[in-house]
């Protein structure tokens, strides 16, 4: 899997698909849920919640990931993937999963191409070097050749900072 850092705005990042953040509830309710819901109303949200109705849940455990249209911004569908438990904690380790199996479903999805944000950094109490070593590992497993990943941040520094974490993880890996 190819991996770019890009510093912008992850919802103006066109790909084939789109690995949001997401809580438990599956609230559009901030971040680049919050973006989301601004830019396409209420659609997606009401999506989501009909997902929760349809299981008959009120939230998904933490390492799921939810799939939903994208409305009109540039992406086929949006995977929510929850890499936070009810309480906003997280690990290297559930970020890890979420992340596989997020990738997973855009591969069974046709997706050449992906876009992300961070998960578990903003809201969830991870670091930017966190994510990075958490995903770090991704890069060179085999299911996943053929995929680019544009992990999208908010600043340069965030930008360097990925950079040296995916680099260290790689290199003690």
């Amino acid at each position: 899997m190819q991996i770019n850092l890009q510093v912008g705005d992850v919802l103006r990042v066109p790909a084939d698909g789109l690995i949001s953040t997401a809580n438990p509830w599956l609230n559009l309710s901030g971040g680049v849920n919050g973006a989301i819901l601004s830019a396409v109303g209420p659609t997606i949200q009401q999506e989501l919640h009909s997902y929760l109705k349809r299981h008959g849940i009120s939230a998904v455990p933490a390492g799921s990931v939810v799939q939903s249209n994208a409305g009109d911004l540039p992406f086929d569908y949006i995977l929510h993937a929850v890499a936070i438990d009810p309480f906003y904690d997280s690990s290297i380790k559930l970020v890890r999963q979420t992340v596989f199996a997020a990738l997973e479903m855009a591969i069974k999805a046709g997706a050449k191409t992906i876009s992300m944000p961070t998960l578990a950094t903003g809201y969830g109490p991870l670091s930017i070097a966190d994510f990075g070593t958490a995903v770090a590992p991704l890069v060179g497993e085999p299911r996943f050749d053929g995929l680019s990943l544009t992990i999208v941040v908010r600043t340069a520094e965030h930008q360097s900072e990925l950079a040296d974490a995916i680099s260290a993880a790689r290199v003690q890996a």
